[in-house]
C-alpha cells in the first residue's frame, strides 16, 4: 500500500514534498510519540505473529475446548453466517458495480451526532447553559428555565457502553437544594435489577400466553405472506416500515442524553414513544418538543416495587393511548426489567434467562462451555479469600472484572498475584462496594462501617461485589454486530477494535470493514452467532466484543442490546443497516431481514483520542481546522474549557476528543485519522504550572 497522504485542514493535502495549494499549515507543536501510531503497530504485528503461530502462548494452559474453525463445516457456515446477512465476508469475491440507489433516500438517517452529550445540544438552547456535570457518575443541573434536569454520564473505560457509573461525589444537599426528590428516584440502578422477580417457568409461560393470546403485532402480520414482509427489497423494506408506523412502543429510560439521535430516528420511523424515565430525566424535554408522544416520570427508589409499578404504568398507557406494541430500551441496565415486562405482557421478547445470563458474566461463559463452544479459564471472587485459589486456577496474565454490566466498566489486567490483591482492593471501593447511606450518600466500602454506626445498619447495597477474574486474552479485538429475527441470523458485520490502553482497557479507535486475514473474520462471525443462539436469544440486535487469540477465537463478552458509541453510524453507512430501525421491529414483532448492501457504501475508521498529558485544557477550539474537511464525518471535543484531565500515566485516562473520516480503502482511512492525530495540538497546561 502506498503511503497516504499528510492530512491538512481544509479538503488540501500535502504529499511527496509538494505544498499547499494555499494558506500556511499551522506548524504542530512538538507532540510525545502518538499513542495511536504504537498501538496500531502492535496490532499489526500481533495480528502477523497469530496468523504465523510464532505467538508465545500467554495464556496459563491451551484451551481445552474445540476451535471453531474445526467444528464448523461449509454447510453450518452457510446457516450461521449466510452471504446475503453477512456480506463483510463475502463482498470482495463480488465483481462490476454494485446498485447503491435504494441506500441514498436513507443517507440523512445518518445522525453522526451519536454521543454528544446534553452539554452539546444543550436542550435546545445556546451551548453553555447552566447544566453542570458532577466529578463522576451523573450530572444534576437547571435548564435554562430554571427546572431540575438529571443524566447520566458515559462509561470511561468505553464509548460503546455509555454505562452509569455510581460516584461518591454526589450527594442528596445539591438534589435538594436543585428541588430533586432524590438521587435513586432518578436512576435506574444494579439494586433495582437485583430485586426483579425470577423469570417464569416455562409452563408458566405457556399459561401467560395461552391467557393473552398473540400479541398485536402478531395479528397485525399474520395475514401477509413472510416471504413478503422480510424480503431484502426496497419494497419489502417500504412495507416493513408501513407496519411499523403508528406503533405505540414503551421505551424504559432513556439512558444518557447522547443518545438523543435514538429517539429523533424513532420519530422520523413514525412510531408513537413513550419514555418510563426518572421525574428529572433530560429526556423529558422531548414530550415539549415533539419526539415523544408522551413521558411518564417513574421513581426508581423503593428497589422491590419498581416491576410491579412500571408494569401497572404499561398498562395506563395503554388505556390512555391504546394497544402497546412493544416494550425497549437501548440502555444496558434496563434490558432485565425490559424482558420481564414483555413478557408479563404477552409482547415480543427474549427470555430473561437469557439476558441475565448475558449480563453475568460468569453464567456466559458458563452456557458457552456447556455447548463446546471456546471458554477461557475463569474462577468467580466473592471475597478476598478467593484470590488465592483464583490465582492458581487461573494463572498469569489474567483480568478481572464485575460479575455484572457492560463493555470494559472495571476491567483491569493483572501479571501478579502482588497485582492481584491491591487491584481487588482498588476495585472493590470503587466499583464492588458503592453503597447509599442514610442520606442518600454514595459511600465506599472504607465508609460502610461508619455508616453502620451512624445508622445501625449498613448502607443499602448499590453495585455487586462479585467478581469475575479470567485468563487474559491476547489478539487483535473486534465487535460483531449480529441482528436476529425469529431466532435466526439476518444482518451481521464485524469491526475492528484498535488495541486499548492498558491496564484499564480503556477504548480509543476502530475501523470497519475489518482488515484481518478473511478465515479470522470467518471463525469470529460463526462463534458471535454460536454464543448468541447459545444464551437463547431469538430477536433483536446484539453486540457481540471478541478476540482471535493464538489459539483461535474466542467471545469476550455478548451485549443484548444495539451497540452504543459509533456502533449505530458505522453499520449504517459502510452497510447501509439502522439497528434502530431493525431492532424496533423485532420488539414489535415484525420479522425483518434488512436491505444491505452488498459490498461497503464507505470505508471507516473513527478514534476517540485521549490526553497526551495531564493538566487542564484552555480551549475547546482547537479542532476547528478539521470541522468542514471533505474526509471528516464528524470531529468534536469531548472535554469543556477549564476541566482536568488526565494522561494514561497518571490514571484512567481522558478522552479529550471523537472524530470518524471515510477513505476508499480502509488503509488509506487508518493512515489519514493517525495522521490528523498527530497534526492537531491540544492546549493543555500542567497544574503545577497553574499554581
Amino acid at each position: 500500500m502506498s503511503k497516504a497522504p499528510t492530512p491538512t485542514p481544509g479538503g488540501t493535502q500535502k504529499q511527496n514534498g509538494t505544498s499547499s495549494p494555499e494558506g500556511t499549515q499551522p506548524k504542530p507543536s512538538p507532540k510525545p510519540t502518538s499513542a495511536l501510531t504504537s498501538a496500531l503497530s502492535q496490532q499489526k504485528n500481533a495480528e502477523a505473529e497469530v496468523g504465523s503461530g510464532r505467538l508465545e502462548t500467554i495464556l496459563s494452559e491451551p484451551s481445552s475446548s474445540p476451535s471453531s474453525e474445526s467444528a464448523i463445516s461449509s454447510l453450518q457456515e452457510a446457516q450461521l453466517c449466510p452471504p446475503d446477512a453477512f456480506p463483510c465476508l463475502y463482498f470482495r469475491e463480488l465483481t462490476g458495480a454494485v446498485d447503491v440507489s435504494m441506500f441514498e433516500e436513507d443517507s440523512a438517517a445518518v445522525s453522526l451526532r451519536v454521543g454528544t452529550p446534553i452539554n452539546e445540544w444543550s436542550l435546545g438552547r445556546s451551548a453553555g447553559s447552566s447544566l453542570s456535570r458532577s466529578l463522576g457518575g451523573s450530572f444534576l443541573g437547571r435548564d435554562d428555565t430554571g427546572t431540575p434536569v438529571a443524566d447520566y454520564e458515559e462509561n470511561p473505560f468505553s464509548r460503546r457502553a455509555a454505562e452509569f457509573v455510581p460516584s461518591p461525589n454526589l450527594n442528596n444537599a445539591r438534589w435538594n437544594a436543585l428541588g430533586s426528590p432524590s438521587i435513586e428516584a432518578n436512576y435506574l440502578t444494579e439494586a433495582v435489577v437485583g430485586s426483579l422477580p425470577k423469570a417464569m417457568t416455562p409452563s408458566e409461560r405457556t399459561r401467560m400466553s395461552s391467557r393473552l393470546g398473540a400479541s398485536p403485532s402478531l395479528k397485525d402480520v399474520k395475514d401477509i405472506p413472510e416471504e413478503r414482509i422480510s424480503a431484502r427489497t426496497v419494497e419489502g423494506r417500504a412495507l416493513r416500515r408501513r407496519l411499523l408506523k403508528g406503533k405505540v412502543m414503551i421505551f424504559i429510560t432513556a439512558g444518557y442524553s447522547g443518545k438523543r439521535f435514538i429517539y429523533e430516528r424513532i420519530k422520523e420511523l413514525g412510531v408513537r414513544s413513550v419514555m418510563i424515565d426518572g421525574p428529572e430525566s433530560w429526556s423529558r424535554i422531548l414530550e415539549d418538543e415533539g419526539v415523544l408522544e408522551k413521558f411518564v416520570p417513574f421513581d426508581w427508589s423503593d428497589n422491590d416495587t419498581v416491576f410491579d409499578r412500571c408494569l401497572e404504568a404499561c398498562k395506563r398507557v395503554e388505556q390512555e393511548l391504546g394497544q402497546v406494541d412493544g416494550v425497549v430500551s437501548f440502555w444496558e441496565i434496563a434490558q432485565p426489567l425490559v424482558a420481564r415486562l414483555a413478557e408479563t405482557l404477552g409482547l415480543p421478547g427474549n427470555l430473561p434467562d437469557s439476558v441475565d445470563a448475558a449480563r453475568e458474566k460468569q453464567r456466559t461463559r458458563a452456557v458457552m462451555a456447556e455447548v463446546g463452544l471456546p471458554t477461557p479459564k475463569n474462577l468467580l471472587i466473592s471475597g478476598f479469600e478467593d484470590l488465592r485459589k483464583a490465582a492458581q486456577h487461573v494463572g498469569f496474565p489474567a483480568v478481572i472484572k464485575p460479575i455484572s454490566g457492560a463493555a470494559s466498566l472495571g476491567v483491569v489486567r493483572v501479571d501478579s498475584y502482588e497485582a492481584l490483591e491491591t487491584t481487588y482492593k482498588r476495585a472493590m471501593a470503587e466499583m464492588g462496594a458503592i453503597r447509599l447511606d442514610k442520606d442518600g450518600n454514595f459511600v465506599s466500602a472504607d465508609s460502610d462501617l461508619a455508616v453502620k454506626e451512624q445508622t445501625g445498619a449498613a448502607g443499602t447495597a448499590y453495585v455487586a461485589n462479585l467478581f469475575l477474574m479470567e485468563q487474559y486474552l491476547d489478539g487483535p479485538e473486534v465487535d460483531v454486530d449480529v441482528l436476529l429475527s425469529k431466532g435466526e441470523p439476518v444482518y451481521g458485520s464485524i469491526t475492528d477494535n484498535w488495541p486499548t490502553i492498558e491496564p484499564y482497557f480503556n477504548e480509543t479507535g476502530s475501523n470497519c470493514p475489518s482488515i484481518l486475514p478473511l478465515d479470522q473474520q470467518k471463525q469470529l462471525c460463526q462463534l458471535a452467532v454460536q454464543a448468541v443462539k447459545a444464551l437463547g436469544f431469538t430477536m433483536g440486535a446484539f453486540h457481540v466484543e471478541g478476540k482471535y487469540t493464538s489459539h483461535g477465537p474466542h467471545i469476550i463478552e455478548v451485549n443484548a442490546r444495539m451497540g452504543g458509541g459509533p456502533v449505530r453510524d458505522i453499520n449504517k453507512i459502510v452497510y447501509g443497516v439502522d439497528l434502530i430501525e431493525e431492532h424496533l421491529l423485532t420488539a414489535a414483532g415484525i420479522p425483518t431481514k434488512p436491505l444491505v448492501a452488498a459490498r461497503p457504501l464507505k470505508h471507516i475508521a473513527e478514534y476517540s483520542v485521549n490526553a497526551k498529558q495531564t493538566g487542564v485544557l484552555l480551549t475547546k477550539d482547537y479542532l476547528q481546522d478539521w470541522v468542514d474537511h471533505p474526509d471528516v464525518l464528524y470531529i468534536r471535543a469531548l472535554v469543556d474549557e477549564g476541566q482536568r484531565v488526565v494522561c494514561a500515566e497518571d490514571g484512567m485516562p481522558t478522552w479529550m476528543y471523537e472524530m470518524m473520516i471515510t477513505k476508499p480503502t480502509v488503509e488509506e482511512a487508518i493512515e489519514f485519522i493517525k495522521g490528523i492525530e498527530e497534526a492537531v495540538h491540544i492546549p493543555i497546561a500542567k497544574v503545577a504550572a497553574l499554581k
